[in-house]
């Protein structure tokens, strides 16, 4: 499995009331030779996709933060047609690579419950040159 592992930029977001990330280079996941996932630059993700209610459990560490742009990515963008299914379980299968210990199980379920109203409820956004932190 190849995880990119770029660097990172961050901003609030006052209309969404949250923290967005993205990278200024592309990102390509490629899961096991069956799956290639390539996120563009600038695409604007809010990380691991934890729901609300959820938040104060797990912290949306750094290290994992690609595993969420690639979910947000399926889940908007919809590469090679995925399913949301198909989606939440490539979204596990990274946060694995993350090296997202026992808690990635219980992050899966409260995105599985959680994040029906996302899928295909959000346009893509592209940060622009007044995202830069």
């Amino acid at each position: 499995m190849n995880l990119p592992n770029p660097e990172l930029h961050t901003y609030f977001d006052e209309e969404q009331g949250e923290r967005l990330y993205y990278s200024c280079e592309q990102m390509a996941f490629d899961i096991d030779g069956d799956v290639l996932v390539v996120v563009p630059p600038l695409f604007l993700s809010d990380g691991l996709s934890i729901p609300r209610w959820a938040r104060s459990l797990f912290s949306k560490n750094p290290s994992w933060i690609g595993a969420g742009i690639a979910h947000d990515y399926c889940y908007r963008i919809l590469p090679h047609k995925m399913t949301r299914k198909q989606a939440d379980k490539l979204f596990l299968k990274l946060m694995k690579g993350y090296g997202v210990g026992w808690s990635r199980r219980l992050i899966y379920r409260a995105v599985r419950l959680g994040a029906k109203k996302n899928w295909r409820a959000r346009f893509p956004q592209f940060a622009t040159t007044n995202h830069h932190d």
